[in-house]
């Protein structure tokens, strides 16, 4: 079948032009022989030739600009101009531009003239002597997105003689929304239509076009063939590259710009005036190029982070960076932000350029917050508070420890007194506990002859913990912990749930005995105490195995030894596919809605030196996160970010740890109660604690991922209250999927939902706070 003529025609002109890489403008002078018949042949030729002469208005402008002192009339400015041309025919003066790749022929004053004229508005900006000066300079950029708006300024201001620019990579649709140049270069070297462009501009700057970007092969030749650079703007996106670069631009003492096209930031990096300054501030340590080739999008992230901030990046650009390989391809960057930024750079390497002090370091010229913005970036949502500060729960305590246990029972008359060392030595084994977030939500008094366990709510208070059953789930952990440590020291214990009823913050009391009473807690699980010092959370992935019959039937034994309780396990792989799934949805959730945000927020300790001296909560360390996820997590802490990629519908990417870790799962194992009471989720708890000691003992990895039973209990029994109508109608459509998984109903409570898999120990252990802050003695 014969094609259409049209299409015959377009592939005959496709032919003719697709060879043509050219980018350096071809310069006639008539007033030379050679020259003048060049151009003849030329024009007989090429009948594609467009031709522009505006001659007579650039000399009418050079006079203009030669007698600035008034207006000249036009009689007086022709006689000037004829007087300039000495006779000489306007058609043979000054140079003939051809510019190959558009068929245009350009008539223009002479390089001096041209030069001149066309920096005349400079002044006194720039000065002349400066503007001398600059056109003794050699200036580089390496990178042509940001760098095509920075080398175009630069041409504009000429504010250098020689300009070398490089990038290996070629135009694409998706660059036009900030490199200015027309939809007819698409798929042109990146560095052919910057050069272009400039010489389009100034046929008379020299420009070196260094078409692979800039490598190990080539860096000493574009950093001094022909002379050293004055300058080095770098706006590539490799991270090797830009580590490359400055590690040869310091050896040369060269100095070094770099913009990020986000809140303006210019970097500044003066080499040549601090030849040992640490590359990049010092911010990556002695990360060099060769640590970083070849790493992956995900993996280069914290690196990335580390050199523009994390912190001082603008809210959309953190939200983005959540969205990159989700609903994004790569990071965003408005023509904006680019050519502000463009401008920002060129302006400081001209001033760099002319010896002017501009120091090494980091500036920000934000216009959203300049510009009708607030008067100060605030500080990222859920910052935590400083070592030692005010918490919630610290004016709580005192009237906690102020409460009475009420007269002693009968029952309980003969109860022992034990000495502080004791009551220490159960306490810390009651603290030793897992607790959500590891809030530690205890407060232990004892008076007279009775341990009391009281619920400091305001430690355990969360939009997930419905009426406070996960802090009593803790307690009961807790409990279960005390009474086997007083079994392994001979005591035998009797234990009273809720002695005042399920709405008192008094959650149990203890009473020890040195021989067996009535009522006193059975013997049959003390085995497990030996494990209560070496259980803890493991979050740690590695491959997925069986689990083993016999783990099973321990598991299932230690969970049915407290009466009611039951263990639910799912372990085929669609199974566990699918509760990744669920979780992952749960935890996009948590983290988009702006309450449970703050509450998982104010779970983590961002530095090691928090851990330490609150001793409570996740240190973000210790998460056995990778440093992309580390960092993702880290760009998650500022709640308008996360109010942006909810306003878009983002968030996917939220969803991948849990499913990550679920996929080194055994099992993921639910435990319930048939009732939701809190006397039931006390029991529950104890019923967890001796699950958790028996997997210990037999080198099983437990893992908690109790987001989605909590937040089902709020939806269910609290009627949504707090959530948002978006959120509830996600929870209700997630909670009809894990119906078909665990056999549970309304009434169910449900303890704690955990994976089980077999790893290597962990990075690094929850802190506990000591006995003497959580114990008070009458």
């Amino acid at each position: 079948m014969n094609r259409p003529v049209w299409q015959q025609l377009i592939g005959e002109h496709l032919e003719r032009g697709a060879a043509s890489l050219e980018w350096k403008p071809r310069l006639f002078r008539p007033s030379r022989e050679e020259d003048a018949e060049r151009l003849g042949r030329a024009l007989r030729d090429d009948a594609r030739i467009q031709v522009f002469d505006a001659i007579d208005r650039q000399l009418a402008d050079l006079i203009k600009t030669r007698h600035p002192r008034g207006p000249l009339g036009e009689r007086e400015a022709a006689r000037l101009v004829g007087e300039h041309l000495n006779g000489v025919p306007r058609e043979a003066y000054g140079v003939w531009v051809y510019y190959p790749w558009s068929h245009r022929l350009v008539h223009l004053l002479d390089e001096a003239e041209f030069v001149e004229l066309r920096t005349n508005r400079n002044r006194y900006k720039i000065s002349g002597e400066e503007q001398q000066a600059l056109a003794r300079r050699r200036m580089g950029v390496v990178g042509l997105s940001v760098g095509q708006s920075v080398a175009m300024t630069l041409a504009l201001e000429r504010s250098a003689g020689e300009l070398r620019i490089a990038d290996f990579d070629h135009l694409d649709l998706s660059n036009l929304n900030r490199i200015r140049t027309g939809a007819h270069n698409l798929d042109l070297p990146k560095v052919v239509a910057t050069a272009r462009e400039i010489a389009e501009l100034d046929p008379f700057l020299e420009v070196k076009c260094f078409f692979e970007g800039v490598t190990e092969d080539n860096i000493e030749r574009f950093l001094l063939e022909g002379g050293k650079l004055d300058v080095l703007v770098d706006e590539c996106d490799s991270l090797d590259v830009k580590l490359l670069l400055r590690a040869s631009a310091r050896a040369h003492r060269i100095p070094v710009l770099m913009e990020t096209s986000d809140r303006g930031l210019i970097d500044v990096e003066r080499f040549d005036l601090e030849p040992d300054r640490p590359i990049l501030h010092g911010l990556v340590g002695d990360l060099g190029p060769e640590q970083v080739r070849g790493l992956s999008t995900e993996d280069k992230v914290p690196y990335v982070m580390q050199i523009i901030g994390q912190d001082a990046i603008s809210t959309r650009l953190r939200a983005s960076l959540i969205e990159v390989q989700q609903t994004l391809s790569t990071w965003p960057q408005l023509g904006s932000a680019v050519v502000h930024g463009g401008a920002a750079a060129a302006d400081t390497a001209r001033r760099v350029a002319l010896g002017e002090p501009v120091r090494s370091g980091r500036y920000y010229v934000d216009l959203e917050q300049l510009i009708s913005g607030p008067e100060a970036e605030p500080r990222a949502a859920a910052e935590p508070p400083a070592p030692g500060a005010a918490r919630a729960s610290d004016a709580r305590g005192p009237a906690l420890a102020a409460a009475s246990l009420a007269p002693l029972p009968a029952g309980d008359a003969g109860a022992l007194a034990l000495g502080p060392e004791r009551l220490r030595r159960l306490v810390a084994a009651g603290i030793a506990a897992p607790s959500g977030g590891n809030c530690q939500p205890w407060l232990w008094v004892h008076e007279g002859r009775r341990l009391g366990l009281f619920h400091d709510r305001a430690r355990s208070a969360s939009l997930a913990d419905f009426q406070g059953a996960g802090g009593v789930v803790a307690l009961g952990a807790a409990a279960e912990n005390v009474v086997l440590a007083a079994h392994r020291e001979g005591l035998s214990v009797r234990v009273s749930p809720f002695p005042h009823g399920e709405d008192h913050d008094l959650t149990a009391t203890f009473a020890f005995f040195d021989a067996p009473v009535s009522g006193a807690e059975e013997h049959a699980m003390d085995g497990l105490a030996e494990a209560i010092g070496r259980r803890h959370t493991n979050r740690r992935r590695s491959q997925r195995a069986a689990l083993a019959d016999e783990h099973r039937a321990a598991l299932d034994a230690a969970v049915r030894s407290v009466p009611g309780a039951a263990l639910h396990l799912l372990e085929a792989p669609a199974e566990l596919d699918e509760i990744g799934a669920l979780l992952g949805a749960g935890d996009r959730l948590r983290l988009l809605s702006k309450p449970t945000h703050a509450d998982m927020m104010k779970e983590i300790r961002w530095t090691e030196a928090e851990a330490e001296a609150r001793r409570d909560g996740l240190f973000a360390g210790a998460l056995e996160l990778s440093p992309g996820e580390l960092a993702g997590l880290r760009a998650c802490r500022d709640w308008r970010a996360m109010e942006l990629v909810r306003r878009w519908g983002g968030g996917r990417a939220l969803e991948k740890m849990a499913q990550k870790a679920i996929s080194s799962a055994m099992a993921v194992a639910l435990i319930t109660m048939p009732r939701a009471g809190l006397t039931e989720y006390f029991q529950g708890g104890r019923a967890l604690e001796r699950a958790w000691l028996a997997a210990t003992q037999r080198g099983l990895a437990v893992y908690p991922m109790a987001t989605l039973p909590y937040l089902f209990a709020r939806l269910i029994r609290g009627r949504g209250e707090g959530m948002d109508s978006e959120t509830i109608e996600a929870g209700r459509q997630l909670r009809a999927r894990y119906l078909q998984l665990f056999d549970v109903t309304d009434a169910t409570a449900e303890i704690l939902l955990f994976r089980l898999s077999l790893a290597g120990p962990p990075a690094a252990r929850s802190l506990r706070r000591p006995a003497e802050d959580v114990l008070v003695l009458r």
